[in-house]
């Protein structure tokens, strides 16, 4: 019989509960530490996959509760869950998230050469979602309003080598949709931020852009257009419209939450790209 996760506290306190019942508790305390954590952003920040991580935490709190670190599960749990109900509930974020939003004012009369949009996030059947789709969107509406010759696409997926079907027939089709006759360049092995910015750029000096206007979600745009601008390509800022939640109304609890998860992502990467010498 164990003291259910207490071991090793000193105290005889808690429910004594067989060793198999005790690790399914653990189990299901780091699951919900899981949860709690993948919440606040913390494992897109890290590049973990949450299927990987929800598989892995209530193996390890199974594995750890009987013994003396079990008891930090508590701990963990408790501390998370604060942050989680600190950041919904509170203002805390909204002085935060305009640190990473960049907007530049257009000059009256001027026209940029390209639209350039960066990518996201697309289904298993390449289909852009979640905010690739907004900047997608605000990207084609923007290129109609100011008459803009010419629109950049990174694309995303693996292509036909994997069988898996990349991101370029839908963003095509989308923009035949929105913006009929526009042309579209695309640029290809794109895996971040980085990715994008050089092949941007090198897309720029091969056809003589000088100006571009860049769309890309809010938070992401003061690192997506100083990475660009960092190499040699002068821009125009534009966040896209969020469907996500407003950023200019953080009024709710998931709201907050969902900015707070950005916010944590481009602080990390605004660190990263900063020390290595990318933005």
């Amino acid at each position: 019989m164990s003291d259910l996760l207490f071991r090793g506290r000193g105290a005889d306190v808690g429910i004594m509960a067989p060793v198999w019942r005790l690790r399914l508790a653990g189990a299901l305390l780091a699951l919900g530490l899981m949860e709690v954590l993948d919440g606040l952003g913390v494992f897109t920040t890290l590049g973990v996959h949450v299927s990987s991580a929800r598989l892995l935490f209530p193996v390890l709190g199974a594995v750890v509760a009987p013994t003396v670190i079990g008891a930090w599960l508590w701990g963990l749990m408790a501390g998370a869950g604060l942050v989680l109900l600190v950041v919904s509930y509170t203002p805390v974020v909204e002085p935060l998230f305009p640190r990473f939003v960049r907007r530049d004012a257009n000059v009256p009369g001027t026209t940029p050469d390209a639209v350039v949009v960066f990518s996201g996030a697309v289904t298993d059947e390449g289909r852009v979602m979640g905010q690739a789709l907004d900047r997608l969107l605000t990207g084609l509406a923007e290129a109609r309003r100011r008459q803009v010759p010419v629109m950049a696409l990174s694309v995303v997926g693996n292509g036909d080598d994997s069988g898996v079907p990349d991101s370029e027939r839908d963003q095509r089709e989308l923009a035949q949709r929105f913006a009929p006759g526009l042309p579209v360049r695309f640029v290809r092995n794109v895996a971040s931020s980085r990715d994008e910015a050089l092949a941007f750029s090198a897309l720029a000096r091969t056809n003589g852009w000088r100006r571009v206007l860049v769309v890309t979600s809010p938070a992401h745009t003061r690192r997506a257009c100083a990475a660009l601008e960092h190499e040699g390509v002068s821009v125009e800022c534009l966040p896209a419209v969020s469907r996500s939640y407003a950023p200019s109304r953080l009024g709710s609890p998931e709201s907050r939450r969902l900015a707070f998860a950005d916010v944590l992502y481009e602080a990390a990467a605004t660190l990263l790209y900063r020390a290595r010498g990318w933005m």
